[in-house]
């Protein structure tokens, strides 16, 4: 059942999601990060132990010349982070498990500029599945 649960988690059938809530900016250095992270389970019971929360800064590219297109986001080191414990050990389908966070960005965080960019990223690793949520988030001076 097992692999049958992750052959229909690769095409996206089924698995859990999760998703970072609350949490708008422009953000400034030094400030204090607050949301909620939900995370809600699929059509199969999943192991869950903890979510990891990252604060990244990344390195936006260009990979077609129209300005219409998204940049690429590059992450390039984790700025702030931490660990949410969830309920464990099993995720039942349809669960739904929210974590309030309050994750506090190091004073000295250079500003958004040029290709100098941050999101807030949350993780679950799940075998075969490792669900992930990100926020782009812009920090001025």
């Amino acid at each position: 059942m097992e692999l049958i649960n992750r052959l229909k988690s690769a095409v996206g059938i089924g698995a859990p999601t999760i998703t970072i809530e609350g949490v708008a900016g422009p953000v400034r250095a030094g400030e204090v990060l607050r949301g909620t992270v939900a995370v809600r389970g699929g059509s199969y019971e999943v192991p869950v132990h903890s979510v990891a929360l990252h604060f990244d800064e990344q390195h936006l590219t260009h990979t077609l010349p129209s300005a219409a297109v998204r940049p690429d986001r590059v992450r390039r080191r984790h700025v702030a982070s931490a660990e949410l414990a969830l309920d464990g050990p099993m995720l039942r389908p349809g669960q739904r498990i929210a974590r309030e966070f309050a994750l506090p960005l190091p004073p000295a965080l250079a500003p958004s500029a040029g290709p100098l960019a941050y999101a807030l990223v949350a993780e679950m690793s799940i075998a075969g599945l490792d669900p992930r949520a990100e926020v782009p988030l812009v920090v001025v001076a």
